[in-house]
């Protein structure tokens, strides 16, 4: 799935910046692939700190809450679902990955970051890599594109639901006072519907855009 894969990586790479993708196999395991093995992922990848979560038509951590969420899954039709969950280091990423290895349900599952970083993480968890997708960047009038730092928040959202002026709006409103990095990037995580924008990257960059 490529929405996961556009964010755009500073000096420091996306040390702080794992995203799994997981869904059914269509058409080949959705018949085989219930909502409780779906369930069964989300409760192994909640145990391991993930800074956001969710899926489309299910809501995420910043606009619903984990019960929601796991409760719309319960009702979800077989081999419906898609879902997402970031992290904002390796140590719970590969602490997920190894849990879902032992739990073994069959779903297909996608690691979004730098490929030395992710294979590294992927190894440590005792899986091997079956293939990468590789994101070409921005082509096009690339003049046009907001600063750098801008970019970067942004592609959060692989669904581009992050607006570059919401960006700028609340970096004046932390350069007058009237909210904080940690409430900001908190309030940008709202609009991103499918649960992948990482509000403690966001924070992070909207401090070293500050600075």
């Amino acid at each position: 799935m490529s929405h996961t894969l556009h964010r755009r990586a500073g000096s420091d790479g996306l040390k702080d910046d794992y995203v799994i993708l997981m869904m059914a196999n269509r058409p080949y395991t959705a018949e085989i692939t219930t909502t409780a093995m779906f369930r069964g992922c989300l409760d192994i990848m909640l145990k391991h700190n993930p800074v956001n979560m969710g899926g489309m038509g299910m809501g995420h951590l910043y606009n619903s809450t984990a019960e929601d969420i796991l409760r719309f899954v319960d009702n979800m039709a077989p081999g419906r679902p898609m879902i997402h969950c970031v992290f904002s280091n390796r140590d719970d990423l590969v602490g997920a990955l190894r849990e879902l290895k032992e739990a073994d349900y069959g779903i297909s599952a996608i690691v979004s970051g730098l490929v030395d970083s992710t294979d590294c993480c992927i190894r440590e968890a005792g899986l091997k890599r079956h293939s990468i997708n590789y994101s070409l960047g921005v082509w096009g009038n690339t003049d046009a594109l907001p600063d750098e730092g801008i970019l970067q928040i942004a592609s959060l959202c692989g669904h581009a639901m992050i607006s570059f002026n919401l960006i700028k709006k609340k970096i004046e409103d932390i350069k007058e006072g009237k909210t904080t990095t940690e409430k900001a990037a908190v309030e940008m995580a709202k609009p991103c519907v499918c649960g992948i924008f990482n509000p403690v990257r966001a924070q992070r960059l909207l401090e070293e855009f500050l600075s």
